[in-house]
């Protein structure tokens, strides 16, 4: 395997993923495993990384789930793939194609996809009203993007879509965000607070989060000495 660098970043990345490209579609398991366990810092969102080509990334570790007859190999690749999202649509359609060892695995995940998706199971977070808050936060940086709310049915999209989707109070109406101006909230992880009636969603924010060209909607201070 050889990266070639040149003066142009764009190139020296996209050697970069041509190079893990090579490794993950080749049949050397041993350079396989390797290459996954070393993607894993840099796919771990709670390690702060950012790597170039995130979602090919993810694009070729789904093909390798799929595709490749190394239990280990198949098992990093469904671990990693968490770091993308809930990995159970693609396991689901595909369980047949998984190594027998992994199917163990591959059920637990479909299994609690299933579970957040239930109807049941959101309930909950709506016991005290229709809409909660939802804190949408940066995962790289740890910066508040914005607050908006979340009804049943917007927090079940988000779970299913993995991209955030709010309800509008003003427009009274589901609300993908940046589905207009393409400044996206790629979903990582969601916790839910002590009294299950706030959100907080770890997001990899495309552009700037607030409407008025700002990257945080929190940019006026009203208390305080200024930030150096």
């Amino acid at each position: 395997m050889y990266i070639s660098y040149s003066d142009n970043e764009e190139n020296i990345v996209k050697s970069g993923l041509d190079a893990i490209s090579e490794v993950l579609t080749g049949t050397d398991t041993e350079k396989k495993l390797s290459l996954l366990l070393c993607l894993d810092k840099y796919l771990d969102p709670w390690f702060g990384y950012d790597l170039p080509y995130r979602e090919q990334i993810f694009t070729l570790l789904e093909q390798v789930i799929i595709s490749d007859t190394s239990p280990d190999v198949v098992d990093e690749a469904i671990n990693l793939l968490q770091y993308g999202g809930g990995p159970w649509p693609i396991l689901k359609a595909n369980l047949d194609k998984i190594p027998e060892q992994c199917r163990p695995d591959a059920e637990y995940y479909i299994h609690e996809g299933e579970r957040i998706m239930n109807d049941t199971e959101l309930d909950k977070y709506f016991q005290k009203s229709d809409l909660i808050p939802a804190i949408a936060v940066d995962v790289n940086t740890k910066q508040v993007l914005m607050l908006a709310y979340m009804n049943k049915e917007s927090l079940k999209k988000t779970l299913e879509t993995g991209y955030t989707w709010y309800w509008s109070r003003s427009r009274q109406e589901l609300w993908n965000k940046g589905a207009t101006s393409g400044h996206l909230q790629k979903v990582v992880s969601i916790f839910a607070d002590c009294d299950n009636d706030t959100l907080l969603v770890n997001v990899e924010q495309t552009g700037n989060a607030c409407h008025t060209g700002s990257y945080s909607c929190f940019f006026r201070q009203i208390y305080g000495k200024p930030e150096v």
